[in-house]
């Protein structure tokens, strides 16, 4: 994202709401790996669960042989990151870059009731889990589907300096906007201004396509910015720019 945003001459400070990890020897994984050939299907909520997949199964070569009866299912540039990591051509990949669009492109199948399919997502370890996963298994649930959630690996709030960092950037209004990616770095974000006593309502808010949004008016946050193209975040950075721009 910092990227994005720094090739359309956007000043950025880095502050990371939320760490990402993948264990080493998850036994959810692995126990997954075993039972993979009894699956349709498998959904991954995020790059982080392609990155996780590939190293277990790095470890479990035999499982790959399963593969080939398996659909894959990704948003996004994550599909082309999904073919790379596993050296595979066929991926399904939804109209809309995101897990309900998942939803609407498997909801087309004249077979899909009664299929199986695993949803490799965040274990979300001491903040309130965003409605994004939850919503996406009900909402496979209702095209009857057999849904089973692996975690695949861990979300948590980033290191309290890191935490600092981004108050400080507030108390100081070095900062003009906030750019959300996901719901976690909201939670974490809201949680820091809470604990010192911090408002966000002369910032400008800036989120990753109409669920980060929707999340962040959920929980209070006036949003100023939603990218139109949330494939990539090339989307956003292009309409922060464009906000910035109609402004002068």
């Amino acid at each position: 994202m910092e990227k994005a945003l720094q090739e359309k001459d956007i000043a950025t400070y880095s502050c990371p709401m939320i760490e990402t990890k993948v264990l080493p020897e998850e036994a959810k994984m692995n126990q997954f790996l075993k039972e993979m050939q009894n699956y349709d299907y498998i959904a991954f909520s995020s790059r982080k669960a392609i990155e996780s997949f590939s190293i277990a199964l790095a470890k479990h070569p035999e499982a790959k042989l399963y593969l080939q009866q398996i659909t894959l299912c990704a948003i996004g540039k994550d599909a082309e990151y999904l073919k790379k990591e596993l050296e595979i051509s066929d991926v399904l990949l939804p109209d809309e870059a995101s897990p309900m669009g998942i939803v609407a492109k498997l909801k087309t199948r004249p077979d899909i009731s009664g299929k199986r399919i695993a949803v490799l997502a965040p274990w979300v370890k001491d903040i309130p889990e965003p409605d994004v996963v939850p919503d996406f298994m009900r909402a496979l649930e209702a095209i009857q589907m057999q849904v089973t959630r692996i975690d695949a690996y861990t979300t948590c709030a980033s290191e309290e300096n890191i935490q600092n960092r981004f108050a400080e950037l507030i108390r100081t209004k070095t900062a003009s906007c906030l750019v959300f990616t996901s719901g976690a770095e909201i939670e974490v974000a809201l949680q820091t201004c809470k604990k010192h006593h911090l408002s966000t309502d002369s910032l400008e808010i800036a989120c990753f396509g109409p669920y980060t949004a929707a999340y962040a008016r959920k929980k209070g946050l006036k949003v100023s910015i939603v990218a139109q193209d949330f494939s990539a975040f090339t989307g956003l950075a292009t309409a922060i720019h464009q906000y910035y721009q109609n402004k002068k």
